[in-house]
């Protein structure tokens, strides 16, 4: 008698050996891409490839998609040959073209290097919806964020400078968040309330608060944002009074008022309370959907010295 765990053994053999068969003809057809190549015909090494990508019906390797561009650069067919770069760094934005010519490594640095920016605020959007809804991964993917914007090519660029403190608040925050999930006791069972023959009304909808970055919405804008002089201890040390840096989140209702301030980066215990505090009287010009004034959540960034 043939068992369903003898069937679902089979079913992976066949499909390991076809996925060897299509490993070799890649293989086979990369081969007779490079010799093409180095023999100067580059159509037909662009033909090999274009039907090395319709018989996997996947993305192709990275390798191929390197002779795809090679060719097209020797073609002269410029704009295509930067298409086919966008094609492979939004695939491997980590990706490098190292075994090339300088003037292909040039040309591949800077279509990455004018794509990173997009790419990292495109990775950083799905961490922030990633911690939203407690994904475990949140952190990890936060970590992805913080390694593009090391990446050499777009590292001092000031405007994400901002969002790199953002980001590392957030792995942090993810982090904390996950261990107190992986030691808190398992929840109870809730005990079923007794029938009743009347329900009572259903609480009235939560308004709608919409983050910076959604589709169509302009973002709250500061009219008062003004920040309480710190003021440190006198046996704070000279080295210590520098600069500090710290992470507010404030939700701005649809009149410009901040309804709800917290802290998630501390910036110094002598003045973590005094600016949530004032972060409570700031005022905005309220951010809009469509047109409508809407509540939103709003990420300030603070920075304070001694000095200030």
């Amino acid at each position: 008698m043939i068992t369903a765990r003898s069937l679902l053994v089979l079913a992976a053999a066949t499909w390991l050996a076809a996925a060897s068969v299509v490993a070799g003809a890649n293989d086979e057809a990369l081969d007779r891409v490079k010799a093409l190549y180095r023999s100067a015909a580059y159509e037909e090494a662009l033909a090999v490839l274009n039907q090395m990508q319709t018989d996997a019906g996947t993305a192709s390797p990275m390798e191929a998609n390197e002779y795809r561009v090679l060719c097209l650069i020797a073609l002269d067919r410029k704009l295509e040959a930067r298409a086919a770069i966008e094609s492979m760094v939004n695939a491997d934005p980590f990706y490098q073209m190292s075994q090339t010519s300088p003037r292909v490594r040039t040309l591949f640095m800077e279509v990455r290097q004018s794509m990173l920016p997009t790419i990292v605020q495109r990775a950083y959007t799905e961490a922030k919806a990633a911690f939203d809804r407690q994904d475990p991964q949140s952190a990890t993917r936060f970590e992805r964020v913080l390694t593009l914007l090391n990446d050499p090519a777009i590292a001092a660029a000031p405007v994400l400078s901002d969002l790199r403190a953002v980001a590392s608040a957030f792995r942090d925050l993810s982090k904390t968040v996950a261990a107190r999930a992986e030691s808190a006791p398992p929840p109870t069972a809730p005990v079923a309330p007794a029938a009743s023959s009347t329900r009572p009304p259903a609480p009235p909808a939560s308004p709608v608060v919409y983050r910076e970055g959604e589709p169509d919405l302009v973002p709250a804008q500061a009219l008062n944002q003004t920040l309480p002089r710190l003021v440190l201890p006198p046996r704070v040390s000279a080295r210590e009074s520098q600069e500090w840096q710290g992470l507010l989140e404030v939700v701005i209702d649809e009149s410009g008022d901040v309804i709800s301030a917290r802290l998630l980066k501390s910036l110094h215990p002598a003045y973590d309370a005094e600016l949530v505090k004032a972060a409570r009287a700031w005022k905005y010009r309220p951010a809009r959907k469509n047109g409508t004034a809407v509540r939103s959540l709003k990420l300030v960034n603070v920075r304070v010295d001694g000095s200030n």
